[in-house]
């Protein structure tokens, strides 16, 4: 069973309220309505669709919400981002989607109205040949140095333990064991890399964590289930070469320990992307 089918299988029976964002572009709007709809045959929950007038719009006059609009909601505001947290905020909605709103004003919305100021993402990809593994981090500012690191490492073991699955765990750096001395900031990420790996191996004796120096092939090749970039940068390059360049897909971020079912989605993602958030969401909205 895939990691999505275990998330698909926990989501069974909650009735969620999923609040899902809408943006400036008509293309990437209908993609949201479109892949409600997909998860509408499969549940029964409601949805609230937040955006600008223009955007409340496009939807309102397809001809594929007519047919679903008793359980679609149009929530129109001149500020989508701050509406919708807002409304997560006072349980009016259980869970939300980032959808097509804007990462920057949905972090600083994140900060001011739900007072999260730590934020650790952790993303469910899926390899051009199927298999799904965790990954992170894919925001260019998290994983900036080694104690956020094994924060973050901490919090993903905890995420994959809630679906019942073995973590196995592969730290990426920046090169091989033999490139040391090459350069620096690789030898850096080496260094890193390594004291991940010795600080889960004395808290967890058994926990399988290995250093796979810069061979991610490897890491897939083994099955592991959660891989970590070196740091938010190269974690969201190779997110995007994955996802947009190497036929492989994405199903939506999970924004790790805080007190809210948040999953974060690209705003050019495709339907899979976008109907895998809807149901980690559901899925993550009673935990």
């Amino acid at each position: 069973m895939s990691i999505l089918e275990k998330f698909y299988q926990r989501a069974k029976g909650i009735e969620a309220k999923i609040g899902i964002g809408l943006g400036d572009s008509e293309v990437h709007n209908i993609k949201i309505l479109k892949a409600t709809i997909s998860t509408l045959e499969l549940r029964y929950n409601s949805f609230f669709f937040f955006g600008s007038r223009k955007s409340i719009d496009q939807i309102a006059n397809n001809k594929l919400f007519s047919k679903n609009k008793e359980i679609i909601i149009l929530v129109e505001s001149n500020e989508p981002t701050s509406e919708i947290l807002n409304y997560l905020k006072t349980n009016q909605i259980s869970c939300v989607v980032r959808g097509n709103l804007s990462s920057a004003k949905f972090l600083l919305g994140l900060q001011s109205i739900l007072n999260i100021h730590e934020i650790n993402r952790l993303a469910l990809l899926e390899t051009y040949t199927g298999y799904q593994f965790f990954f992170g981090p894919v925001g260019i500012d998290e994983c900036v140095d080694l104690d956020s690191k094994i924060l973050f490492v901490n919090k993903a073991i905890k995420e994959i333990k809630t679906l019942n699955l073995e973590p196995k765990v592969s730290i990426l750096s920046g090169g091989r064991i033999g490139d040391i001395g090459r350069n620096p900031m690789v030898d850096k990420s080496i260094e890193e890399a390594q004291k991940v790996v010795a600080h889960f191996r004395d808290k967890y004796s058994s926990l399988m964590i290995e250093h796979s120096e810069i061979l991610i092939e490897n890491a897939i090749a083994e099955k592991t289930n959660i891989i970590i970039a070196p740091n938010g940068i190269s974690g969201n390059l190779i997110y995007r070469t994955l996802v947009h360049l190497g036929g492989g897909k994405a199903y939506g971020a999970i924004y790790m320990d805080i007190d809210h079912a948040i999953v974060d989605t690209s705003r050019v993602g495709d339907i899979s992307e976008i109907r895998g958030a809807l149901i980690l969401a559901q899925s993550l909205s009673s935990h």
